[in-house]
């Protein structure tokens, strides 16, 4: 029976049935892939368009539809092991694996736990990977390139990515990772961590300041180098500088860009910009990602060819279409965090033509007073942001899957400090009953709508709700707060150097 027969044979069913016929184990295989919809069966997840729908295919050739907590097991969880199961760890992993398998999660993104979330090494990895495969749930695996800003300590510097020891650490990683892994059917693929280019004017800047004669810094300026054919009289005019040769970058002169351009994505701040050194500064970014992903790239296949990359999990503002262009070649998905209505995620899958994981979208904190973030007035509003959230993330034939920045209990160290509450249980182990039942209701309702794309009218109006809801629910911060103005004074002065540059002397 080809596919668009067998799921007109099943709608009758799922009408009257609603989810519970597709969460029969005969109509999901041991990895969580439906029967129904098959493709090609290679022993490992892999990537497969399918009627114009692109799908995880599981190990067995079935269609898969991830739907992820990115932080199912966190370091910060140790108040809530100490609470709810008397510091019993054993005990708490596997009571935290069974309430995201009651909720509906079918898999890990994000890996056993994300660095960053981990610094007290309170998650023992291998014990959670165990417990993942003992119950068969997918999960990728971290070949961390870059620290999230969380795990750099006083003192410690960003690295030169392009020094030949930075390349070696990667291998040695790649190395200590990839043949462990190699042959391992439950393994999705691997990742690169949570921390690369989402404060790109920093890493920019980092590289250029480096000391003289270092490879960083010696690479970005013959890049400027060459976009300007040597011409230091038009690349002063256009950076303001007074350089007799460009090469003065490499040793004397100090070259940065403004943080503006870590916006520079939005259409609003785009246009700020003097264009030539937009232009220039894309170039960088973009040399670097493609060092980055093709050290990954190599790294990971001189052991492994049978899984799938994943890349770097980045905010959807922080790399350019030309940007995503350049490392198309070393990953097989692209993974924006975020749905944006000033960006389109669709844009840049379009543009590099592969499907995307929503790789850690927010459904919202909780906490009154706070200085965090993604505030919203309640966890019954963070219900209803999810269901819509996912709601379009299942009709969208290029997502293959969600992952969420959410966590199961409410955390302690940073997020216990700020008063953040994130968990669907809270540190005492109380439910949120609102949350968890949308949530569980919406992640197993999986096929029910992954199965049945919608249209360009569909999907923007899906958008459309969901944003309306943060509209409806969010509550700004005194952090997003100072951000916004620290926004709008960059803004600013980008707007008054512009109108300086354009009066005749």
């Amino acid at each position: 029976m080809d596919t668009k027969r067998a799921m007109t044979h099943l709608a009758p069913a799922l009408i009257l049935l609603g989810m519970a016929t597709l969460t029969m184990a005969e109509e999901l295989d041991a990895y969580g892939g439906l029967r129904s919809i098959q493709g090609e069966r290679t022993g490992f997840f892999h990537l497969q368009q399918i009627n114009g729908r692109d799908w995880f295919i599981t190990p067995e050739g079935n269609a898969f539809f991830a739907v992820a907590l990115s932080h199912l097991y966190s370091g910060d969880s140790d108040l809530a092991c100490a609470n709810v199961y008397e510091g019993d760890v054993d005990a708490w992993l596997d009571g935290s694996f069974k309430k995201a398998r009651a909720l509906g999660f079918n898999c890990a993104l994000g890996s056993a736990t994300s660095p960053e979330r981990n610094l007290n090494g309170f998650v023992d990895l291998e014990k959670v990977e165990a417990v993942f495969r003992k119950n068969n749930f997918p999960y990728s695996v971290g070949v961390i390139l870059l620290k999230h800003p969380w795990e750099f300590v006083e003192g410690e510097t960003l690295p030169d990515i392009f020094e030949p020891a930075y390349e070696e650490m990667i291998k040695s990683r790649a190395a200590a990772v990839c043949p462990k892994y190699k042959d391992d059917p439950l393994v999705m693929g691997y990742f690169y961590g949570f921390g690369a280019f989402n404060s790109a004017a920093t890493w920019v800047n980092h590289h250029l300041s480096l000391p003289a004669r270092t490879a960083g810094r010696e690479t970005i300026v013959n890049l400027l180098i060459e976009r300007y054919d040597n011409d230091a009289s038009h690349f002063n005019t256009i950076y303001g500088t007074s350089l007799s040769d460009i090469a003065e970058l490499k040793s004397s002169a100090v070259l940065s860009y403004d943080e503006i351009y870590e916006h520079r994505n939005y259409p609003d701040v785009r246009t700020l910009l003097n264009q030539e050194m937009l232009d220039d500064f894309e170039a960088i970014i973009s040399l670097m990602c493609t060092r980055l992903y093709k050290i990954g790239h190599d790294a990971i296949r001189r052991w492994d060819k049978n899984h799938l990359i994943l890349g770097s999990f980045v905010k959807e503002w922080a790399l350019s279409v030309d940007s995503w262009k350049a490392v198309a070649p070393y990953v097989d998905v692209i993974a924006p965090q975020h749905l944006n209505r000033d960006i389109s995620v669709n844009a840049l899958a379009k543009a590099v033509n592969l499907p995307m994981i929503i790789s850690d979208d927010e459904i919202g904190f909780c906490y009154d007073p706070g200085p965090g973030y993604c505030c919203v007035e309640s966890h019954a509003a963070r219900a209803e942001l999810y269901e819509a959230n996912l709601m379009r993330n299942f009709k969208d034939p290029r997502i293959i899957g969600a992952s969420y920045c959410a966590c199961m209990y409410d955390q302690g160290g940073k997020a216990l400090k700020y008063n953040q509450q994130a968990g669907f249980y809270d540190r005492q182990g109380n439910p949120r009953p609102q949350l968890i039942r949308t949530v569980t209701s919406t992640n197993k309702s999986v096929y029910l709508h992954s199965t049945n794309s919608g249209d360009q009218q569909e999907l923007d109006s899906l958008m459309e709700r969901y944003f309306s809801k943060w509209d409806q629910y969010k509550r700004l911060s005194q952090w997003e707060l100072n951000q916004i103005k620290q926004l709008n004074e960059l803004k600013l002065q980008q707007q008054q150097k512009r109108e300086a540059v354009s009066v005749p002397k």
